[in-house]
């Protein structure tokens, strides 16, 4: 389960770079298209944004079923909780939610 945890934050960290990057209006900036391979690429930004969104949401659910298939037994609280939106942005330090 440690490793798992680790494992979500380094690819939180990697995403973060890649996403502030991606949606940076610099004029060096690296990323400028994302694909997944099987799709043509599309212009990095709002689309891609949404894309790892509700992947990473995809990642969270993944790392219950790790918990409930290894017999842990994960508090309601912190099930739940990892899709409480609002409170995870507040957690965070946002005054406002995104829009």
């Amino acid at each position: 389960m440690k490793l798992a945890a680790a494992a979500h934050r380094k690819s939180a960290a990697q995403c973060l770079r890649m996403l502030s990057d991606a949606l940076s209006t610099a004029p060096g900036r690296k990323v400028t298209k994302f694909s997944r391979g099987w799709l043509r690429p599309w212009p990095a930004g709002g689309t891609m944004f949404s894309y790892m969104f509700s992947h990473e949401a995809h990642h969270r659910g993944q790392i219950l079923m790790l918990a409930h298939q290894l017999g842990y037994r994960v508090p309601v609280e912190t099930a739940a909780g990892i899709w409480q939106w609002d409170k995870l942005w507040k957690e965070q330090g946002f005054t406002v939610r995104p829009r």
